[in-house]
């Protein structure tokens, strides 16, 4: 029992340690008489030079060299494992067709012997043929990360010249975030499988993987017209045109999950390095001051996929929609640009923190951790109602009409030597407790009269409102706005106003409904929604910069404000 289990125990460490070594034959088709290398990739912990000793049949050896260590660290379970690979090539040649054998292989370090199994080498009498023409799609990895970038370039191949080529399907590419390069490749010489060929790239583009498992690049389908030459013997030659219809090979990727442990709270899924820049033009502002902040991402990630993290909150900042553009760095990379825009409504005070935003290295196996200074904000001031509107603020009570004849009356009758006083009658007169009685009933009629003059003309102006503003009333002071819109420019308070008659069971009043409410409630055609919704959005910036052509970039369209009519 005990040699039974000593014979299992050894064949078992032989089956384990023969899985630390890979042996790889390039080129994969070998020609007699032609040279192909043997590779011995020993993954090891320790830094001495593995030796390998082999026995080879019909092949003889020409050399050997070492290309040099590498070193990659992997996360399993939460744990860093290191793993060294040192790589030693042999060049060998054919010296027969048919089955080549390398027997009696073992690769020995820090005292202990590898057994590997033998390599068996397939050796053709000639060079199998290579179309004419052909695509291959070159991937720049097939085993990436969840969210890591790669490249896919889909080249076409061909022996002869090629008077046109027609892409009759591009590749699908359905499980990647992409990218599409644009691309002028000129052609170029390369040597393919010991044979010179041209190539021109095709089609190229980034590629980022959004589930874990297995994922395919689809084929490239062209159709090209090549030109063969045939001679005569006389030594005159005619050209004639081939049509050919081309696909290139699908080509599996494997995408592996990110590491399960420890994941910052601050990841933002991004992988690969990036950089963080924020600017804030100030620190201080005014209450209703426009803030704006710009967040610039940059790096090999998808920054497509990166939402916009929150820069400042407070119950009396309105954030409105924050713009984003993303626009490719080179053929790897990529910057995403956020520009926020808030408004503080009251004062504000946010002291200074530390905003922390985190992506996965696959280089190293890591999540790496960046942090950015998010400084300070001060928004004091009192609230103010907007430049050029209706209403005026006044420190009188609003149910106390006769305040405006008081002023009146007071600024007429007023001496530069004394303050005004109001009387029995509840009339502002001047101060006259040195007049007699006659005088004191002068100036009662006196404000009698001036006060019957003030309620006539008062009346004359309601009714010449009424004149003007014709049979429809509202309808008709509405169409006079539509009119001043169309002549002056779209402009937030009009805009707003004219929309505000479609609440015509004034739901605004009581809170909690706003304009666009209004609007996608209304009877107007989807068409007219859309309309009014973008040209409220392109104007409400006007009430803050108090700029009368803010609405510049909807154009005045006189359908839709029909259709408004219509509803009313």
């Amino acid at each position: 029992m005990k040699i039974l289990t000593l014979v299992f125990l050894t064949i078992f460490s032989f089956a384990a340690l023969a899985e630390d070594v890979e042996v790889t034959v390039e080129p994969k088709e070998v020609v007699i008489n032609e040279t192909f290398f043997v590779t011995f990739k020993v993954k090891t912990s320790g830094s001495e030079e593995p030796y390998i000793s082999f026995t080879p049949y019909g092949a003889s050896v020409l050399g050997k060299r070492s290309q040099g260590l590498s070193i990659s660290t992997i996360v399993i379970n939460g744990k860093f494992t290191t793993t060294k690979e040192q790589a030693v090539v042999y060049e060998l040649m054919a010296e027969r067709a048919g089955q080549v054998y390398l027997r009696n292989v073992k690769v020995e370090m820090a005292g202990k012997t590898m057994s590997v199994p033998e390599v068996r080498v397939t050796v053709h009498n000639e060079a199998r043929r290579v179309p004419d023409a052909f695509i291959e799609a070159e991937a720049s990895k097939t085993r990436v990360y969840l969210g890591e970038g790669l490249d896919v370039n889909y080249y076409l191949y061909f022996k002869t010249s090629i008077s046109a080529n027609d892409v009759k399907e591009f590749p699908k590419l359905n499980k990647f975030i992409k990218r599409f390069h644009h691309i002028n490749s000129p052609v170029e010489t390369v040597q393919y499988k010991g044979q010179v060929l041209k190539r021109i790239l095709a089609y190229s583009a980034r590629l980022y993987p959004e589930k874990v498992g297995s994922a395919v690049l689809d084929p490239l389908k062209i159709s090209v017209q090549m030109i063969e030459n045939d001679y005569s013997g006389f030594g005159y030659g005619n050209q004639r045109y081939k049509n050919k219809d081309l696909s290139s090979p699908r080509v599996e990727i494997e995408v592996l999950p990110l590491p399960a442990e420890g994941v910052p709270a601050s990841f933002t899924g991004l992988v690969g390095e990036h950089e963080f820049n924020l600017s804030i033009p100030k620190a201080k502002y005014l209450v209703n001051e426009p803030i704006e902040i710009k967040l610039e991402v940059k790096g090999k990630g998808a920054v497509e996929n990166f939402d916009a993290p929150v820069i400042y909150t407070d119950n009396n900042l309105e954030q409105f929609d924050t713009k984003s553009d993303v626009s490719e760095i080179g053929t790897q990379a990529a910057k995403k640009l956020f520009e926020y825009t808030l408004l503080a409504r009251g004062p504000v005070s946010i002291p200074s923190r530390e905003l922390a935003l985190a992506y996965f290295e696959p280089a190293n196996g890591k999540y790496i951790e960046k942090k950015i200074t998010i400084p300070a904000l001060e928004v004091s001031g009192v609230a103010v109602a907007p430049s050029g509107g209706n209403e005026t603020k006044t420190d009188q009570p609003a149910d106390k009409p006769a305040s405006e004849d008081n002023s009146f009356l007071s600024s007429l009758f007023k001496k530069s030597s004394g303050p005004t006083e109001l009387n029995q009658a509840g009339l502002v007169g001047p101060s006259a407790t040195s007049q007699g009685r006659w005088f004191e009933k002068g100036l009662m009629v006196l404000n009698i009269i001036l006060s019957a003059f003030l309620v006539i003309i008062c009346i004359q102006w309601i009714l010449s409102l009424r004149k003007n503003a014709g049979p429809v009333g509202e309808h008709q002071l509405i169409k006079r706005d539509i009119a001043s819109l169309k002549k002056k420019g779209l402009s937030y308070p009009e805009l707003y106003r004219v929309l505000a008659a479609l609440d015509k069971s004034n739901k605004m009043a009581g809170g909690g409904v706003s304009i666009i409410n209004i609007i996608d409630e209304s009877s107007l055609k989807k068409e007219s929604k859309d309309y009014f919704r973008n040209a409220l959005s392109y104007t409400e910036g006007g009430v803050y910069t108090q700029t009368r052509n803010s609405g510049k970039n909807t154009v005045f369209e006189k359908k839709h404000f029909n259709e408004l009519m219509k509803n009313l």
